[in-house]
């Protein structure tokens, strides 16, 4: 500040009459406290220094490919190639449980993006570090996420693959790129994108996805076989106006000689298995070769 032209003894007034907050070590908020998540991010980057990026759960965040927990964070991952690994607490009253961990990495300038201000990790480089910390299930979540979102291409994959080697996670990542197909780009869930993975694990004919189909857009759908396969969220489509609009679809769309399947997040959570062998049988019988068979 003193450097920006502010004198010192301005700088001892704000701080006196609680204008300037320290928000963390080194890091100050003017008028305020910090109120966003990407006010804590901001000076998070602030306090590690020139260069530093959101990295691992903080950069999956930022990138919408996990959900937040909380408006304000209660941790913050950060990456840095210069300095040592390190850990700051927030002093703020807003920040005062919030912990940032600063982690020496070596990356690329060509990994490092911008969105809303805030320098963080390519998208590759933070699920490869989220991997390492987080569950299974997690990190399926985070892949679909990012298919779903368009930020994981046939080129990211590979470029994901190589960079895992001998890292930590990549038991978790490596087995998700090997199914990776372009029909990931079009799903519009997560519930759709672990139906599609369960079909090409199974070794099912793979259907287009998110589709026009008389009128109606579905989800899969297997035009040579025709047949329909709708995932059905228990959010959007637990209400009695939707259901109701679902089997108006349905039955229209059986009128035109289609079969329709229907599998529920609760269904699939609790035995995929069974879905898929339906799904295998119904594709059988519609003519599909006589070798298909469930997981």
């Amino acid at each position: 500040m003193v450097e920006a032209g502010f004198s010192r003894s301005r700088i001892d007034c704000w701080l006196r009459n609680g204008r300037l907050i320290k928000v963390v070590r080194g890091v100050y908020s003017y008028g305020r406290d910090v109120e966003t998540r990407e006010a804590v991010w901001r000076a998070s980057l602030v306090a590690a220094g020139p260069g530093s990026i959101l990295t691992g759960r903080s950069a999956c965040e930022a990138w919408g490919i996990i959900q937040a927990r909380d408006t304000v964070p209660a941790q913050v991952e950060v990456a840095t190639t210069t300095g040592c690994t390190r850990t700051l607490h927030g002093a703020s009253p807003a920040l005062r449980r919030i912990r940032i961990n600063i982690r020496k990495r070596q990356f690329d300038r060509s990994d490092v993006r911008q969105k809303g201000g805030v320098e963080l990790a390519s998208p590759v480089l933070a699920l490869i570090e989220f991997a390492a910390e987080a569950s299974e299930r997690g990190v399926r979540f985070a892949f679909l996420e990012a298919c779903r979102l368009n930020l994981f291409n046939r080129r990211d994959v590979r470029d994901c693959h190589d960079r895992l080697e001998g890292r930590r996670g990549a038991g978790k990542l490596k087995p998700l790129l090997a199914l990776w197909v372009p029909q990931l780009g079009r799903i519009r869930s997560v519930l759709e994108g672990r139906i599609l993975l369960g079909l090409i694990e199974c070794r099912l004919p793979l259907p287009e996805v998110n589709v026009k189909v008389g009128g109606y857009e579905v989800d899969f759908f297997w035009q040579k076989y025709g047949v329909v396969l709708e995932a059905d969220g228990e959010t959007y489509h637990s209400d009695p106006p939707q259901r109701a609009i679902d089997a108006a679809k349905q039955r229209d769309l059986e009128q035109r000689g289609l079969e329709v399947m229907r599998v529920t997040s609760r269904q699939f959570d609790r035995n995929s298995d069974a879905v898929l062998d339906e799904v295998a049988h119904k594709l059988r019988s519609r003519g599909a070769d006589s070798g298909l068979v469930g997981k």
